[in-house]
């Protein structure tokens, strides 16, 4: 099985919102703790599998650990 790379340079804010979905958080969870609306962590979350390629956030988050980002 081919392991997606990680090369991204994440925003602060898409490294926020990586953690918290590597602690279970849903969006709306998200959105309570960070201040901000659940369609803005949406578009984060939109925005951080897009530049990483990754086909849903668990394989994100997964391949962020393997690679000791988070």
């Amino acid at each position: 099985m081919k392991h997606l790379r990680l090369k991204i340079d994440f925003t602060n804010r898409e490294f926020e919102i990586i953690n918290l979905l590597a602690e279970g958080s849903r969006a709306k969870e998200i959105a309570n703790e960070l201040f901000v609306s659940e369609l803005t962590v949406r578009t984060h979350m939109k925005n951080i599998l897009r530049k990483s390629h990754a086909r849903n956030t668990t394989a994100l988050v997964a391949t962020c650990i393997r690679q000791g980002l988070i």
